[in-house]
């Protein structure tokens, strides 16, 4: 059984559609990547699954459960955590606090339980844990507002990990960096994968899908035209016109 199933996927807005009839499968272990030129619907796809808007048609299931439907911390809890484009840390708060405000959700499963302090010495433990995990270098207690844009990615995937998710959505998590920061993340993303997450990565840097991903689903305005592994979405004429251009990468 695949991890995450997607059955004929359609999102509109006021009369656009922003997908429509996507279908596809995320299987266990896997980094799958999920690409398309601008406004081809991927992180509306994004959208979709982790529940911030409910599809128009079709089915959404993750370990043979429908989720379409559920509300984005009753999905989070089910095990799906997601970063965005636009990296939004709280800039007052330390590191710390940035990845203790989503691993809270251990202590604060309900309104009422928010009365428990979750500021304890193993959740901070934890808290560092993590921040350790994604390569954050020492300095845990400064301002996150302080980072410079790699180390706020690395930060946002360590909020996502708070959630301990078995499926994790990346949104274009290289986007504006550097070509070394880039490899960094690259290996920061085989490794989370080794230790068991399944991983689902929009990307328009085309080395570090190709380096990452052994299979791809391309979108090209909300339609998936092409799947396949990387070799063979190089070479598909479709893709080449929508999205790589003339050449292949």
């Amino acid at each position: 059984m695949a991890l995450l199933e997607i059955e004929h996927l359609t999102k509109e807005f006021d009369g656009v559609t922003a997908l429509q009839d996507v279908s596809l499968e995320v299987r266990e272990e896997e980094i799958l990547g999920v690409i398309g030129p601008n406004g081809a619907g991927k992180t509306t796809l994004f959208n979709c699954v982790s529940g911030i808007f409910p599809p128009d048609r079709g089915a959404i299931r993750f370990r043979g459960d429908p989720i379409q439907g559920s509300r984005p911390h009753e999905i989070a809890r089910r095990g799906i955590a997601r970063t965005f484009q636009i990296v939004r840390p709280f800039p007052a708060l330390s590191l710390t606090d940035n990845v203790l405000v989503a691993y809270g959700h251990r202590y604060y499963p309900r309104l009422r339980a928010s009365t428990t302090a979750s500021r304890t010495q193993a959740s901070l433990q934890a808290c560092h844990g993590l921040l350790d995990r994604v390569g954050m270098p020492a300095g845990h207690e400064r301002a996150a507002g302080t980072l410079p844009l790699g180390l706020k990615k690395r930060l946002e995937i360590a909020r996502a990990l708070a959630l301990n998710p078995s499926l994790l959505l990346l949104d274009e998590p290289s986007g504006g960096l550097r070509h070394e920061e880039s490899q960094e993340l690259l290996e920061l993303i085989r490794r989370l994968n080794q230790e068991g997450i399944t991983i689902v990565l929009i990307e328009h840097n085309m080395p570090i899908v190709m380096g990452v991903c052994r299979r791809l689903v391309v979108l090209d305005h909300g339609i998936q035209i092409a799947e396949g592994d990387p070799a063979a979405i190089q070479r598909n004429p479709q893709v080449i016109e929508a999205y790589l251009g003339k050449a292949s990468v």
